[in-house]
């Protein structure tokens, strides 16, 4: 089973017989903006997500071998509502998840990926992506989470592939369709911010980057992070 945790703060378990996508061999659930996902290795089920100026936390328990992703838009909010949105709430729910699952922080380590500056808009302050790592390091050192590996910052959107044993692939996006859609989406994230608003749209992130073809997607060239 898969848990799921959805950008209204309710969280499911779906069967990992609903996942119909492969990526580089691997059945593999999509992740988009304001959720999060925890599986165990022994389900074969790999996570992705397509991050912009988003931040995706990633832990491991090395020895229940289980494993969870979040992709968070901004660090935290004033309101009281329970919204995946937001960095503090949503790695907080899902590491009560993982933890539900016989997860021991002393066995787990993390990854942190994204923040990317990719409107490239001068700014007197901390630019969104800036915040949102800021907030991934200091709750992960604050809550005593060994970081080790981390993929941040820049100006170019990522793909993130998280397989079996904390496997993690990266790659850039190179791809003109995917890379005006993380554009667009950060326009609208931009627009919020600049009016005060908490970030209530939808942000899609559908990772056009990958194709639903096995076969193509096993030859494709990505780092391990």
């Amino acid at each position: 089973m898969i848990t799921l945790g959805h950008k209204d703060g309710s969280i499911e378990k779906i069967s990992n017989s609903r996942i119909s996508q492969v990526v580089k061999g691997m059945p593999t659930h999509t992740i988009i903006g304001g959720e999060f996902a925890v599986v165990a290795d022994s389900e074969n089920v790999a996570f992705k997500t397509l991050l912009g100026s988003c931040v995706a936390i990633m832990f491991y328990d090395k020895v229940k071998q289980i494993k969870g992703m979040n992709h968070f838009l901004l660090p935290a909010t004033e309101n009281s509502n329970e919204d995946m949105k937001y960095g503090l709430y949503s790695v907080e729910a899902m590491l009560n998840e993982m933890y539900k699952l016989g997860c021991s922080k002393a066995n787990m380590a993390a990854k942190i990926s994204g923040g990317a500056d990719i409107m490239n808009m001068p700014s007197l302050g901390k630019s969104i992506g800036h915040r949102n790592v800021e907030f991934a390091h200091t709750f992960c050192q604050s809550e005593g989470f060994r970081i080790i590996s981390d993929h941040t910052r820049g100006n170019a959107g990522r793909v993130i592939l998280m397989g079996d044993r904390f496997e993690t692939f990266i790659k850039n996006v190179d791809n003109k369709n995917t890379s005006n859609e993380v554009i667009a989406e950060e326009r609208k994230l931009q627009k919020e911010i600049s009016v005060r608003q908490p970030a209530t749209a939808e942000y899609i992130s559908g990772t056009g980057i990958f194709s639903e073809d096995a076969k193509s997607n096993d030859t494709m060239e990505m780092e391990f992070f």
